[in-house]
């Protein structure tokens, strides 16, 4: 499986398909290094670049499963090609960008495609319960923990791809 992504959501992803014994790689630009070293963390492959090696090894068909958290048309139109046939992608990562590709592949190799919208109770359970078993570490994606006040620098080092994710607190 692939994530495309390395941002909190993507990593989060990753995290839970190693979760389900999946053999993931979570894919990123140049710029994203140092998030790549913490999907290592997790037991994921990092890949800067070309995808399609890692993706077509084995009988070379591709791999079962994407998940898009990086949310632009060209992450999309690469998940189409890479997952096998009867294979499926997860979209999670949204943006604004129109797809100008075209979507045949999807039903050529009759993959399913399905959109992902985590923010409801029964979700948030299940989360809850794997991070207070201990199951979920989130330590590796928080950065730091910063005030309130400090919000701007905090968002300047995750922006910047010095961190994952920031964690923000009333007070000094």
């Amino acid at each position: 499986m692939i994530v495309f992504g390395p941002g909190p959501i993507g990593l989060l992803c990753a995290a839970m398909a190693r979760l389900q014994g999946a053999e993931v790689a979570v894919a990123g630009l140049e710029r994203d290094r140092t998030r790549l070293d913490v999907a290592k963390q997790y037991g994921c492959t990092p890949l800067v670049g070309n995808v399609v090696e890692w993706a077509k090894q084995g009988d070379g068909l591709g791999v079962e499963g994407v998940i898009d958290a990086a949310g632009v048309s060209a992450t999309l139109k690469t998940s189409l090609e890479i997952v096998r046939p009867n294979g499926w992608i997860s979209k999670v990562g949204w943006g604004p960008q129109p797809l100008n590709f075209n979507l045949d592949p999807l039903v050529q190799k009759n993959i399913t495609l399905k959109g992902s919208f985590s923010h409801n109770w029964p979700i948030w359970e299940r989360v809850i319960r794997l991070l207070a078993t201990g199951m979920l570490d989130v330590k590796p994606i928080v950065g730091g923990v910063w005030a309130l006040e400090n919000w701007h620098d905090a968002f300047e080092k995750m922006h910047g791809g010095e961190i994952v994710k920031a964690v923000l607190k009333p007070g000094k």
